[in-house]
């Protein structure tokens, strides 16, 4: 057995915990400007090699856009993508222009049989040998994925403690009851906007920060429905990662998407806003608040209001269907200014 880096258990000799991710739409940017698609893989790359170098547990391999990283310990590997999504991120609100031309990347993580060896078969041909089944289920996991996300594939109850239960994971994980892949495995989103490794008033600076530039994002490049439906995804990553913050006052996230995000092509945001709200502390405020009770009002006459239907009636959310009827209910209880 090999000495595995959590306390949940040993990774056997060829056992590790494996990540694949690549960029959002990074083909059609090199098919519209190649010099710009030029400039973000770079920031893709120096981003990568900053943070992976710093972390002496992980181990990468990068081609063309995308990453290959891997280690044997769960905690360090998480850690290190959640930091390499969250500086992407913030790259974005450096460029001048970000429609159709952003820095997000998006992928998988899963435990499995990983075998990578470096072969030489002349002096101009190198060849990295990989065999893993992890690979192939991280890869294929990426393609299925919307928007910026780090999805996390667990399936063992050994796989569940070392990651679910894991306190060295600095993000929180949110199941995601709806998404299928392979046969007996969970995949549960990463909150990758919250970095709890920092204290509570930083942490929150952060993720505000974070969520306004993919707000931002999301306006610039909303004429396309696909292009759209990769942003709200991203968005709404960031307003879960958001909820514990909802407290007494009066929010500022909360005001943004009750005035930013009215259109009909927007229903995704207003789901989560429901979403969020029911899932914070301070539930009954908001349920109860003028300003939140007129935009459900609104927004829930319109034909964007038919998707958010279909979504909620979707048997494998019926915790978010649960959210809306605790709203219901608690907005018909009082409300306030």
């Amino acid at each position: 057995m090999g000495v595995g880096g959590n306390c949940f258990g040993q990774f056997s000799d060829m056992e590790k915990i494996l990540g694949f991710i690549d960029l959002l739409g990074f083909s059609k940017m090199v098919s519209k400007d190649h010099d710009k698609a030029t400039d973000i893989l770079d920031d893709f790359y120096n981003i990568c090699f900053r943070i992976i170098k710093e972390n002496q547990q992980v181990e990468g391999n990068l081609f063309s856009d995308s990453l290959m990283a891997y280690s044997t310990d769960n905690a360090a590997l998480i850690n290190c993508l959640t930091e390499i999504y969250r500086q992407c991120l913030r790259k974005n609100g450096e460029y001048e222009n970000t429609e159709n031309f952003f820095l997000l990347p998006r992928g998988a993580v899963s435990i499995g049989f990983v075998n990578i060896e470096e072969r030489h078969t002349s002096p101009n041909l190198k060849k990295d040998f990989i065999v893993s089944p992890a690979l192939v289920h991280s890869a294929g996991l990426e393609k299925m994925i919307k928007g910026s996300r780090l999805l996390i594939a667990v399936k063992s109850e050994k796989e569940d403690l070392g990651i679910t239960w894991n306190q060295d994971i600095k993000s929180i994980l949110f199941e995601n009851s709806s998404f299928e892949f392979w046969k007996y495995y969970q995949y549960m989103d990463t909150l990758w906007f919250l970095d709890l490794t920092k204290d509570y008033n930083t942490q929150k600076a952060e993720v505000i920060q974070l969520i306004k530039i993919a707000a931002k994002l999301t306006k610039e490049n909303s004429n396309e429905a696909s292009v759209l439906d990769q942003h709200t995804n991203t968005l709404r990553i960031g307003l879960l990662s958001y909820t514990k913050f909802l407290g007494r006052e009066n929010d500022e996230i909360i005001n943004l998407i009750i005035s930013d995000f009215q259109d009909d092509k927007y229903w995704l945001i207003w789901m989560t806003l429901i979403e969020m709200i029911m899932n914070s502390t301070y539930e009954w405020k908001y349920a109860a608040m003028r300003s939140v009770i007129t935009f459900y009002q609104k927004t829930s006459l319109t034909e964007g209001w038919i998707h958010v239907l279909k979504e909620i009636n979707n048997p494998k959310n019926s915790y978010i269907k649960a959210s809306f009827t605790k709203f219901l209910d608690e907005m018909s209880i009082q409300t306030i200014d």
